[in-house]
């Protein structure tokens, strides 16, 4: 078991590979449904969401601006959009914090708040900056839709190992 101390020194080095990981699993679920779909995993909002009870709001809310700035850098190419959106995403964790950690289940529908959160954020930031031009019912029925259940599917495969990760022991 990895002592609590040491948490803090591996976590980025996690998030950042579940970054490129969700990368990966969004570019391969768009290309299994012929880009008819657009799944966007997000194994890193669940190793957030897993490592807020026991790292500090600090550590977290830096750890997310470095890799928002990498992932808008990498995928986007416009610096701020997954910055704020990954940012107020780890934030609102942290306030409903109490409330989201008490056990499975709450977790689980916490996930799916804070997937709908993170994708609202990012979609509207694109909007009001006029970097997109997204219809309301095409982007619930073929993004926001499949990614909730993309990412319900990974909450259930993976939060438990995710939870031993990051856990406070």
């Amino acid at each position: 078991m990895i002592r609590k101390e040491n948490v803090k020194y591996y976590a980025p080095v996690v998030f950042f590979l579940l970054m490129l990981v969700d990368g990966q699993m969004t570019q391969a679920a768009a290309n299994i449904t012929d880009n008819v779909y657009f799944a966007n995993a997000h194994f890193m909002l669940l190793a957030f969401l897993m490592a807020v009870p026991n790292l500090s709001k600090r550590y977290l809310l830096i750890t997310s601006v470095v890799l928002g700035l990498i992932c808008d850098s990498y995928y986007i190419g416009i610096i701020g959009i997954y910055t704020v959106a990954l940012t107020a995403t780890v934030m609102m964790m942290y306030r409903f914090q109490r409330v989201v950690h008490t056990n499975l289940p709450t977790a689980f529908f916490g996930m799916i708040i804070f997937v709908t959160a993170y994708e609202l954020i990012a979609v509207g930031l694109q909007v009001i900056f006029k970097l997109s031009n997204v219809a309301p019912l095409l982007f619930i029925t073929k993004v926001l839709g499949p990614t909730l259940l993309f990412n319900m599917l990974i909450f259930v495969i993976f939060s438990y190992p995710l939870k031993r990760l990051f856990a406070n022991e």
